[in-house]
């Protein structure tokens, strides 16, 4: 046999062979695309099903709901027990040792004084605690609550012309509690501006 007649035999088997081989691949491949899962493969037996080890809690018993409502007071103002009576806190109001309200004080304020009557007699007073004002300022208590009494008096004047208001300060002559050392809620709340008709 000739050298060049071997050389087409060994061709003719390899293109053979390589033939073969393509051809199972296909076949071996058909067969494996036939055999695709459409969804999840099946869990081994003995293992159950996933459901079993997903725990659901429901939270809603370990959770409390309040209703702030009650607990919320607008411009920190609080009806006194006296029910002519409003009362502004001026720690909320006004920043420390000033009298000057803040924009949009005023129709707050109107809105806190909605149930007023029209054309009522209003007495707007101011008090302090009875801590002194540091000597760095030129005023005392007295005239602080003067002031701060005056700047309600023109807010609500400006938002309730129809009411006759009055305008006093007391200083620290008239606490709405006892003021104790160890409670400084005590002296916020006789930092007060009120707001008295009827």
């Amino acid at each position: 046999m000739s050298e060049t007649r071997a050389i087409r035999r060994l061709r003719s088997v390899s293109v053979g062979l390589l033939s073969a081989a393509l051809l199972m691949g296909t076949v071996v491949g058909a067969s494996a695309d036939d055999e695709q899962p459409s969804g999840p493969p099946e869990a081994p037996e003995g293992i159950g099903a996933m459901e079993d080890f997903v725990a659901r809690y429901d939270g809603g018993e370990f959770i409390r709901r309040f209703e702030g409502g009650p607990f919320i007071a607008r411009l920190g103002s609080r009806v006194s027990e006296e029910t002519a009576v409003i009362v502004l806190e001026t720690d909320i109001l006004f920043p420390a040792m000033e009298w000057e309200l803040p924009g949009g004080a005023g129709p707050a304020i109107a809105d806190l004084a909605e149930e007023v009557p029209e054309g009522a007699t209003v007495a707007i007073h101011g008090h302090t605690d009875s801590n002194p004002v540091p000597e760095s300022y030129d005023f005392d208590n007295q005239e602080l609550s003067e002031n701060r009494a005056q700047a309600v008096a023109d807010a609500l004047a400006e938002e309730r012309p129809d009411l006759q208001l009055t305008v006093e300060g007391f200083g620290d002559s008239n606490p709405a509690v006892e003021e104790d050392e160890e409670d400084p809620s005590t002296f916020a709340a006789n930092r007060r501006v009120e707001i008295r008709y009827g």
